[in-house]
């Protein structure tokens, strides 16, 4: 075998692999509930500090006395929960579970506003 023929099965080889563990989830399989239930658990210890609510943007930022700040708007899903920001508003944001999950909405308020 040359050189370009070996080249050629091992690309062969590593596609048909790599293909096999690519297919998609089966959809009639259960969802990870572990995920799901996780999202109250998630948002412990951050705080809400900051709403801006613009013509052109609604944005909110949290903290975490670990995690540190970070910035939300709203339809984006933060990268350190499993959730979606669904609704800011002057005293309040709203974050929702992303489906398949059951619809689960938790709302993190300004200390000491209820």
């Amino acid at each position: 075998m040359t050189k370009t023929k070996m080249t050629l099965y091992c690309l062969s080889l590593l596609l048909l692999i790599t293909k096999n563990q690519a297919l998609a989830k089966d959809p009639f399989q259960p969802i990870d509930s572990s995920q799901c239930t996780a999202l109250a658990t998630q948002l412990d210890g951050w705080e809400l500090n900051a709403v801006l609510i613009s013509p052109s943007q609604c944005q909110a930022l949290m903290s975490h006395r670990v995690l540190g700040i970070r910035k939300v708007e709203l339809a984006s899903q933060p990268s350190f929960i499993h959730g979606r920001v669904t609704r800011i508003e002057l005293t309040h944001i709203e974050i929702s579970a992303l489906p398949p999950c059951p619809a689960n909405r938790i709302t993190l308020s300004f200390k000491g506003v209820s």
